[in-house]
Order: C-alpha cells, then sequence, then structure tokens
C-alpha cells in the first residue's frame, strides 16, 4: 500500500499502571514530539528491550504555523480549519503535535483485555491511512472494548508518525460499527477493513506526452481484455476523420497534503514531446488547448518518411490471419493496394475465415478456407481454397478452387472451382464452372462446364465430360435485363386487357349522340345567321359532346402506345434472345467423343444439343433459326470472319 505496508501493536493490552514490577523502574510521564525515540532512549536507560515497553497516550497537543504567525495552539473550535483543503495546501502551513504518554514497562501476567488483530496501511504517500482488523473468535465484548481500540489505533498512528485527532471523524463512526457487531454476534464474524484518516491527494502534473493512436490497433482489446483479432483492423489501417497522432500538452497539477502532515508538492509538468510533427496534405491538424490532434483526410495507412507523416495507399504484409492482423475491411474507393507476401505453398497469405475489402490485393501465395476477397483488383500468386470467394472487377488468379466472381477474370488453372465473370480466360481447366459472356480455355481436360453468352473459344480439348453451352441469360446482366422485359411485359399485358371495353363502350356513346350534336350544331349556326344569341344549354351539350370525343382519343392513343410499348419490349426479348444465334463455339483442335454442345433458347425455353464425334474437325459451331420455330445445329471446317 505504500511508505508501510503494516504497522502492529505491541501494547494492544491495557496494563495495571499503578507500579512497575520492578524495583528500578516504575513509569514515567513524558511530552514529546517522537514517543518512539523516547521508547528506545528509556529502554536504553533502563537497561530493557523496547519491546518490554509500552506506553498510553494522555494529552495531544497541536501546533500550526504559516507565513502570517508561529507556533499556534490548536484548539478544538480551530481543528476545523483541517477540514478546509484550501487551509491544508498553504504550502507555508507546517503542523506538529506534542504527545502526553505515560511510558511503562509490560507486565506479562497482567490480565488484560482480548483485541483483535489491527494493522495500519497506506498508499503510497500516506494521504489515506486504511486499519484492517482481522476476524477473530476470541474478541468478546466489553464496555471499555470501544476506548481500547481506539487507543490501540492512536498508538500505532503515533509509532508511524500519523497526525492524531486531524481529519480522522470516520473512524470513531467505524470503531462503534465494529464493536456493535461484535456485541450484536459475540464476536467478530469477518475481516473488516476502513479508512483512520485521510488528508488531500494531490493531483500530479500532466506531462506532454505524443501518442500514435493508430499504432494501438495492433492491441485493441474487447472490454473484457480480449484482443478480437477479427474486427481489430490492421496496425497502419486508417479510416477517413480518424485521429491518427495526438500530442498531449503539458498541465500544471494540484499540490497535497498527507497524514503526516507533510506538504506534497507536485512536480512542473515535463515539457519532452514537443518535437514538431510534419504532416502531408492527406493529415489535417487541429489544435486546442489542451492538445493537438493530427486528423486523416482520408482512407489508407499512416507512413512516416523522412520526417513526415503521411496517408499512404500502398500497404506490403507478410500475412492476413487470426493471430496477426484479423480482417482487413475498408471501402472499396479508399485506393488502398495491399500486397501479401507470404508465398509458402504450404501456407496461407490469407488465413482461414479472414476478409479483405479494398482497393486492390495482390497476394503471392495461397487463399485459405472460408477467406473473402473484396476489390476493384485481386491478384493471387497461389491456389484458393474450395471455400474461399474472390469478387473483384479484375481477378488474376494462378490456381483457383474456389469462387470468383468479377468482370474479367484470368486463371492459370482451374481445378473444380467457380468462375461468374464477363470475360474468363483459363489456361487450364480440370473440371469446375464458368458462367460468362466471353470464355477463352487454352487447354480444356475433363468434367468441366462452361456456359457463355457470346463466344466459347477453345485452343485445344483433351479430354470428355465437358459441358459447353450457350445460353444468352447465363450472366447476371442478362438475367436482370430479361427479368425486367418479362415483368414490364405482364404489366402491360393486363393493362390492355381493360381497354377494349372502355374504347367500345366510349365509342358507342359517340356513335348514338353523333347525330343529335351535329343536329345542335347546326341549329346554333342557323340562330346566329338570323341574329338570334343561342341558349347557353346549345353550346353545353355541344361542349359535352367534344369531351367525351376527345376523352376516347386520349384513350385510343394511350392504348395504341401501350401496344407500341409492348411491340417493343418483345423485339427486345426477341434481340436478348437472338443472341443465341450469333454466339458461337469454337475449337482450334479436333474434338472428342463424349463431349455435349448445348444451345439454350429462352422464349419459349427449348435446349438444342449436339454432341461432336471423335476427331471430328469443326472449329465452328453455331445455331441457326431456320423460321416457325425450327432451328439447327450448324458445324464449320472453317472459320467466320466475325
Amino acid at each position: 500500500m505504500g511508505l508501510f505496508d503494516k504497522i502492529k501493536g505491541v501494547g494492544s493490552n491495557e496494563t495495571a499502571l499503578n507500579e512497575s514490577q520492578t524495583s528500578e523502574f516504575k513509569s514515567i510521564i513524558i511530552d514529546t514530539t517522537n514517543v518512539h525515540k523516547e521508547l528506545k532512549n528509556i529502554a536504553l536507560a533502563q537497561h530493557v528491550k523496547p519491546t518490554e515497553l509500552g506506553f498510553k497516550l494522555l494529552k495531544v497537543t497541536t501546533f500550526f504555523s504559516d507565513e502570517k504567525s508561529e507556533n499556534n495552539e490548536v484548539t478544538e473550535e480551530l481543528m476545523k480549519l483541517f477540514l478546509d483543503d484550501t487551509f491544508l495546501l498553504n504550502p507555508n502551513l507546517k503542523i506538529s503535535q506534542y504527545y502526553r504518554v505515560e511510558i511503562f514497562k509490560i507486565d506479562p501476567t497482567q490480565e488484560t483485555i482480548e483485541l483483535p488483530e489491527i494493522a495500519l496501511s497506506g498508499n503510497k504517500n500516506l494521504t489515506k491511512i486504511i486499519a484492517k482488523v482481522s476476524q477473530s473468535h476470541h474478541v468478546t465484548y466489553s464496555s471499555r472494548l470501544e476506548e481500547m481500540i481506539l487507543h490501540d489505533i492512536q498508538t500505532k498512528k503515533i509509532k508511524a508518525g500519523i497526525l492524531v485527532g486531524i481529519r480522522d471523524q470516520n473512524m470513531y463512526k467505524e470503531v462503534k460499527k465494529l464493536v456493535a457487531n461484535i456485541r450484536v454476534n459475540g464476536f467478530l464474524d469477518q475481516d473488516v477493513s476502513f479508512v483512520v484518516c485521510q488528508g488531500v491527494d494531490e493531483i500530479p502534473c500532466i506531462n506532454d506526452d505524443l501518442i500514435f493512436h493508430y499504432k494501438k490497433k495492433m492491441n485493441a482489446k474487447t472490454s473484457d481484455g480480449k484482443v478480437d483479432y477479427s474486427k481489430r483492423g490492421y496496425v497502419l489501417a486508417v479510416e477517413k476523420d480518424e485521429c491518427i497522432i495526438e500530442y498531449v500538452k503539458p498541465q500544471p497539477g494540484t499540490p497535497g497534503r498527507n497524514c503526516r502532515g507533510a506538504f506534497l508538492p507536485v512536480k512542473e509538468p515535463r515539457k519532452s514531446n514537443d518535437t514538431a510533427i510534419v504532416v502531408s496534405a492527406n493529415i489535417t491538424k487541429k489544435e486546442n488547448e489542451t492538445g493537438i490532434k493530427y486528423i486523416a483526410n482520408r482512407g489508407g495507412y499512416v507512413n512516416f518518411d523522412k520526417g513526415s507523416y503521411d496517408i499512404q495507399d500502398q500497404m506490403e504484409i507478410n500475412e492476413i490471419s487470426f493471430r496477426s492482423t484479423g480482417s482487413i475491411d475498408t471501402n472499396l474507393n479508399s485506393n488502398i493496394k495491399i500486397n501479401i507476401k507470404e508465398k509458402d505453398i504450404l501456407k496461407d497469405a490469407i488465413g482461414a475465415g479472414m476478409s479483405v475489402e479494398t482497393s486492390e490485393v495482390h497476394v503471392q501465395g495461397n487463399i485459405g478456407s472460408g477467406a473473402k476477397i473484396k476489390a476493384k483488383l485481386a491478384e493471387i500468386g497461389g491456389q484458393t481454397h474450395q471455400s474461399a470467394v474472390i469478387e473483384a472487377d479484375k481477378i488474376i488468379i494462378a490456381v483457383h478452387r474456389g469462387e470468383a466472381n468479377g468482370q474479367d477474370v484470368q486463371i492459370d488453372r482451374l481445378e473444380g472451382g467457380k468462375v461468374i465473370a464477363d470475360t474468363v480466360h483459363v489456361k487450364q481447366m480440370i473440371g469446375g464452372e464458368i458462367n460468362a459472356k466471353i470464355v477463352k480455355i487454352e487447354n480444356l481436360i475433363s468434367n468441366g462446364k462452361i456456359t457463355a453468352s457470346e463466344v466459347i473459344e477453345i485452343q485445344e480439348l483433351k479430354g470428355n465430360n465437358n459441358k459447353l453451352i450457350i445460353d444468352p441469360s447465363v450472366t447476371k446482366e442478362f438475367n436482370e435485363m430479361i427479368a425486367s422485359i418479362n415483368r414490364k411485359i405482364e404489366k402491360l399485358e393486363e393493362e390492355l386487357k381493360a381497354y377494349p371495353r372502355q374504347l367500345s363502350a366510349k365509342k358507342e356513346y359517340i356513335d348514338k349522340n353523333k347525330p343529335m350534336a351535329e343536329m345542335v350544331k347546326d341549329k346554333i349556326l342557323e340562330l346566329k345567321r338570323n341574329g338570334v344569341e343561342p341558349p347557353v344549354t346549345l353550346f353545353a351539350k355541344i361542349k359535352d359532346f367534344q369531351e367525351k370525343v376527345l376523352d376516347y382519343n386520349t384513350v385510343l392513343q394511350t392504348f395504341k402506345d401501350k401496344k407500341e410499348e409492348l411491340q417493343e419490349f418483345r423485339e427486345d426479348l426477341n434481340k436478348v434472345q437472338n443472341k443465341v444465334f450469333s454466339a458461337k463455339i469454337i475449337n482450334h483442335s479436333a474434338w472428342k467423343e463424349f463431349n455435349e454442345v448445348k444451345f439454350k433458347l429462352i422464349s419459349p425455353p427449348k435446349d438444342v444439343t449436339y454432341n461432336p464425334k471423335e476427331h471430328e474437325i469443326s472449329r465452328e459451331i453455331t445455331l441457326k433459326d431456320l423460321g416457325n420455330g425450327e432451328q439447327k445445329i450448324i458445324r464449320s471446317s472453317e472459320y467466320s470472319s466475325k
């Protein structure tokens, strides 16, 4: 607990003080400022051990001096001054105490009152003194128990140099509770601790400090003290508007005073970290009276080079794993490029279950199980696990066994993995599945399923059980387009159902009332020729008829517009459908048997299948529309110009 850990009294028991048990020494009453020293002096003079002596506190006299006066005796009224922190924190204040004590030789045969073991301890600066009273089944209640416990504590305080009677009100309250507990229970059933006295704690000054917040992420912890590797982010990664560096300005402290009456000065704040921080335009400096904060203007990572801090967009690390970095998730538009150097074939450069989201990822090694990459550009120099997922605009993979979803995908060897993209180029395919607009395979082995909406091109076919499918709706883009067109067609067809009935009813009304309207019109003209003003009712009838005709024409035009719109959607659907007739499958080598070529029609759904023969030379295979719902597979030994 600080300067002293435990102070135990040896004079805990009351002793008869009438006379000494030896003829050569009787009790003596003295006034002193240092009882401990007097005990040693008397022991030396009387040729006894200091531990054989005890003392009884008879009176305490307190004095104080300050810049105004000296040696002022503290009366009961003046004792209230010591409750005022401002008074105590006067650096010129000096406090002293004189103790009148009766020193005696302890008689081990004297009957005593059993007291609990009481140990005093204090914090480092002795601004708080704690009493720990140990559990005891031997301590019983007596009318003098409270007095004896207080005396025991006071003597321990005097031995330790702790002021008596100053800021110790809590001690009396706690001792009363302690004695009451013993009286009720018959013994002390548990350890009890309480504050004996308390001074004024000093408030240390704040030294200046330079805090690199972005470095703390390496050891980020949850509220229970555990490292959360999956969420902590990497040490250098920062987000926009994040405080990456902070300079704490020096701030003065407040002095204190301990329970010995000693003034506790505080040091002047140290200023040793006020080195100028040079930053680039990517970092903003914000200053106030307590410090300076350096805020990232963009996402990226902190780079210190040639004395200047910057937020840069290229990061190089050895691996991404649960143990070392955790997942790295930044915005795709953050422009951060991550290069992962681990290329050991027996290790994962991106570990199991890790996720990486950034602008560019360049991985020299392998991708572990359940790992996910989301980027604009992903380059994998090793192999991907079958449960790994790569999602990027452009993807380059050495050996692919997982799932890749992008726009432009290039793979050296596809081993059972899945690819969804716009264009796909694979050097060697051993099983797996590809869905794209354009697919180019240099060496197709066996068990591959390739579906394209425009072109499938194979340099060399070496195996069997491959399925080559032309399907205009294979890509997400076309699927969404077809679904959207079909929804619009269904909606228009439903709307158009009511128009013929509406138009028929309106036309019937117009045809029925047209003769009467012409008669009214002629009557109005006749009255005007004769200089007579036609009645308003005649004009109203003509206006009503004209509005009915206008309404009919409006509805009729809407009906025609919707029919034209429906026809346009159907033509759009046919255009998508017709893509199957412009698509082609190209094989620059001889065909192997047990491979399948298939063309899928959208509306109505239909598959046209062809199984090439062994050693067949068909450079291009296409589908021709014969009309009347008939189609034909066209095989050509020549390459088309398209």
